[in-house]
């Protein structure tokens, strides 16, 4: 074999390497993108899942303290209508003192800010979760040889639905957050002050 063969099989064998170690790395981009595309895609999906199912099992609760809360309520009211007429039928004061007020289980109400708390805790920890996988994904498309193989794809970031509130927003948009009243007392009226 002629020296200008061996030197054009060498250069011939570093074009296929470089060639076929860009295919790698084009292969190897393209996948991680798609699975992490199609990781933030499922998570929004299972965010909208458990989101629903989280005021589902608040309502659900709620609405067994509310029943809880009316049978509640009609024992005391039961209990204070045999009080009032007394034995004797005057309803003394005396009849009162010695009877007891019976006791009432909270356990529900208990469970029910338990399930808000921890309810909206786990969905919070999703959402970061799939602002995390979001990162990832932007960060790929914004850094080199990724940005250069993915745009060449044609893939752009994604967006994702944070869920929030209108007091979030309105504070984020603003700067500040000046309302301090967790329980929204009233301020007395002039009339009231008179």
């Amino acid at each position: 074999m002629s020296k200008g063969a061996i030197i054009g099989l060498g250069i011939l064998g570093i074009v296929v390497l470089i060639l076929f170690v860009l295919g790698g790395q084009i292969i190897g981009t393209f996948n991680q993108e798609a699975s992490l595309r199609t990781t933030i895609e499922q998570k929004q999906k299972d965010n909208t899942s458990e989101f629903d199912n989280m005021w589902k099992k608040i309502s659900q609760v709620a609405q067994v303290t509310e029943g809880q809360k009316e049978a509640l309520k009609e024992i005391l009211v039961g209990y204070a209508d045999a009080r009032s007429q007394g034995r004797d039928g005057n309803g003394s004061f005396i009849n009162a003192l010695h009877e007891a007020i019976p006791n009432v289980d909270t356990t529900t109400f208990n469970n029910l800010q338990n399930i808000i708390v921890g309810s909206r805790d786990s969905f919070t920890m999703r959402q970061k979760e799939l602002l995390d996988l979001k990162r990832e994904h932007d960060k790929m498309l914004r850094t080199f040889p990724s940005n250069v193989i993915l745009g060449m794809f044609g893939r752009r970031p994604i967006d994702v639905t944070i869920v929030t509130s209108s007091r979030t927003e309105e504070t984020f948009k603003t700067g500040k957050d000046d309302d301090t009243d967790v329980f929204k007392t009233k301020t007395p009226t002039n009339v009231e002050k008179q």
